[in-house]
């Protein structure tokens, strides 16, 4: 009886490897690979702080959160551009959000018009880029600048507490056994595949990233869909927001700082073309987890924030040589400075 369980045992192991390998790409694979790497490094450094149901249950809520931001960003990006209004658009629906509930209004409704809010900034974004061909960094850096700027404004400068206890189930509690910010991720993730991989909208999304030009010509209404992306992007990023307010049970302006880095960072690392055209949520989600494992590690390790900062950086810049590398573009550079 021991053979036979055995020989299932080892049956099973190959049928799932193969599985992992026919769901994964490659590059996939090899982001996967090295999440395993830190997390075992870490977990044989620190067995007793980061390979804990504690530190998992954290990272959960983290990688939830930053989960969120980042597939909003996958549109921005996915259509031909990128959003870093993202921070501020966190901070304005924790506010909004916030003063709303200070008067007593329902909690879902609150949360109801922080993502309205956080939608109209996204097609503020949309109109810009779209209608009058301001370039994304310009436009969202404008925003950026304005919405913190709102947000601040409607705040005074510090923080709201006191919030209602019924927040908490939008990430800080648990649904069931588990963290409600990872139930809110997952279920943003499938309403994006399905929007992208299933949806008319996907496609045109797509295609627009591959070629403006060529998508005007074949009769796509271009800018209603770069308007949708910038919708989206900004509305997941409203309810990341409201997701921090509610980890941390305080709002505040800046309570999104740092999203817009580490958004472009996870989409990028994740496979995501800087330029548009192609990315895949599966290399997102790859890349939040790769991101989370990395800054929990080097929290645990007692590395400052300013050093995790670095580490940042220097990743998503190895991220973009190697995105410009897969697409020829880092070919084509080096051949022009070789000349």
């Amino acid at each position: 009886m021991e053979a036979i369980n055995s020989q299932m045992s080892e049956a099973r192991i190959p049928r799932l490897g193969s599985l992992v390998r026919g769901m994964l790409t490659p590059a996939e694979m090899q982001i996967l690979g090295a999440i395993v790497v830190l997390a075992v490094s870490f977990s044989i450094s620190f067995p007793e702080s980061f390979a804990s149901s504690t530190t998992l249950t954290n990272m959960a809520r983290v990688a939830g959160i930053l989960a969120v931001v980042s597939i909003g960003q996958t549109f921005a990006l996915i259509v031909g551009g990128f959003d870093i209004s993202v921070a501020a658009v966190m901070g304005l629906a924790s506010v909004v959000a916030a003063l709303l509930m200070k008067t007593g209004m329902d909690v879902s409704l609150c949360i109801a018009v922080a993502l309205l809010v956080g939608a109209l900034v996204g097609l503020l974004n949309g109109i810009g880029v779209a209608i009058f061909r301001v370039t994304p960094f310009v436009m969202t850096l404008g925003m950026m600048t304005a919405v913190g700027g709102l947000s601040n404004q409607l705040a005074n400068g510090g923080t709201i507490s006191g919030l209602p206890r019924a927040l908490s189930m939008f990430g800080r509690s648990n649904w069931g056994v588990l963290p409600s910010a990872a139930c809110i991720a997952l279920l943003a993730l499938v309403a994006a595949w399905f929007l992208l991989h299933r949806t008319r909208a996907g496609l045109y999304i797509f295609s627009i990233g591959g070629s403006r030009e060529t998508s005007k010509l074949a009769g796509v209404s271009v800018a209603a869909y770069e308007l949708l992306a910038y919708v989206m992007c900004s509305l997941l990023a409203a309810l990341a927001g409201v997701m921090l307010t509610a980890r941390i049970s305080v709002a505040q302006g800046s309570l999104g700082q740092g999203y817009e880095l580490l958004s472009i960072a996870t989409s990028v690392i994740g496979g995501v073309l800087i330029g548009g055209g192609s990315g895949r949520l599966t290399g997102v989600v790859l890349g939040v987890l790769f991101i989370t494992v990395l800054t929990t590690g080097l929290d645990i390790a007692g590395v400052n924030p300013f050093m995790q900062q670095i580490a940042t950086g220097v990743v998503l810049v190895v991220a973009v040589i190697v995105s410009k590398a897969r697409t020829g573009g880092l070919l084509s550079l080096l051949r022009v400075l070789t000349r």
